[in-house]
């Protein structure tokens, strides 16, 4: 069944869970969900242990905000420990990964920007 969306507002809810990439990841803010030209939005829930696992972006950068919960970006080896209301950036071409190190849910929302040429292409795991 394709989802529809109404193409300004996307409820969370609407949006499926994807856990490919590690924990509960929504990509909410898309071509596909509101047309969005410039940019992906979307929100990953992270329990204790989980992480997202190691990618990168060759078109655009992403900024990552933390609202709940402590852990580590990793970045290029290099790791950077973060917690909850901070937000990181990682320049595009990057290799990173998020774990989630400390003993409740990290909650964390993210932007990618610009948009890659085509869906496909905008993520890369390494």
């Amino acid at each position: 069944m394709t989802q529809v969306y109404a193409g300004t507002v996307v409820q969370f809810g609407d949006v499926p869970v994807v856990h490919a990439r590690g924990g509960q990841m929504r990509v909410l803010a898309t071509p596909a969900t509101v047309g969005a030209t410039q940019l992906i939005m979307g929100h990953v829930l992270l329990q204790p242990g989980e992480e997202i696992k190691e990618h990168l972006h060759d078109y655009g950068e992403e900024s990552v905000f933390v609202i709940r919960g402590q852990g580590t970006v990793i970045i290029e080896d290099v790791p950077h420990p973060i917690q909850e209301q901070c937000v990181f950036l990682v320049p595009k071409g990057l290799r990173h990964r998020v774990v989630n190190g400390g003993s409740g849910d990290m909650e964390l929302v993210f932007a990618t920007a610009p948009l890659a040429p085509r869906p496909e292409i905008g993520h890369r795991d390494v």
